[in-house]
């Protein structure tokens, strides 16, 4: 994994950040976050159903499985631990040959805004590279000073540890922005601020229970947090 992430690295040396601005470093989760793969993924959900032996989600058990972390929606669906990797591992290569999800509106300022204040970007997503090439494009992915795919669904402590160790920043001085409460979760675990969004999965009263440092319904809000 750390030869793809080190194509994306701009500058190895301590980067010159605006320290009247309150984060150093902001961390985007992708599908969710800034993009809207919600309806994509579904669709897949659907398309693999009988293959791992759970029933299609129709809108009500949706809306009832997006007030849950992944470990949750797991046993709802039934599905082992190694089922739900093979899972995964399916609906990521079938999105290769699915229609991209769009960028949500605002993203495209918001990234500009925070590279223009000077402030280091990057991704931690639980998709793959060729995935986040795909619905990101690369001129968008050209702002990111560093790119980890392929994280756990369950948490994501050890590949924003990474982010961390390489741009020589404190916990309380970045910030990881996602839309699931396990985004929340893993920022918490290292002591760390999150934004939770709620145009994603997760419901915005689930994301709300489980504390994090700001709960933002837009984009003016996210931007607010870290552009005061």
């Amino acid at each position: 994994m750390m030869q793809w992430v080190k194509e994306f690295f701009k500058n190895d040396s301590m980067i010159d950040y605006q320290h009247h601005l309150p984060y150093q470093v902001v961390i985007f989760d992708v599908d969710g976050t800034l993009v809207d793969s919600f309806p994509l993924f579904i669709g897949l959900f659907n398309r693999h159903a009988s293959k791992y032996q759970y029933a299609e989600l129709n809108a009500e058990r949706i809306e009832y499985l997006r007030s849950f972390p992944p470990r949750t929606i797991r046993r709802e669906l039934g599905l082992s631990r190694l089922s739900a990797i093979r899972l995964a591992l399916d609906c990521k290569r079938s999105i290769q040959h699915s229609p991209q999800p769009v960028v949500f509106d605002g993203i495209d300022q918001l990234l500009q805004q925070l590279k223009q204040a000077g402030i280091c970007l990057a991704v931690v997503t639980s998709n793959s590279l060729e995935n986040c090439h795909a619905s990101l494009g690369q001129q968008r992915l050209a702002l990111f000073d560093w790119i980890m795919p392929n994280a756990s669904i369950y948490g994501k402590q050890r590949q924003i540890r990474k982010v961390l160790r390489h741009t020589h920043c404190s916990a309380q001085r970045a910030i990881y922005i996602g839309d699931q409460i396990s985004d929340i979760h893993s920022a918490q675990a290292l002591g760390m601020p999150v934004a939770a969004v709620t145009w994603g999965f997760n419901h915005a009263h689930a994301l709300a229970e489980a504390k994090p440092t700001y709960l933002c319904q837009t984009v003016d809000e996210l931007t607010a947090c870290l552009l005061p």
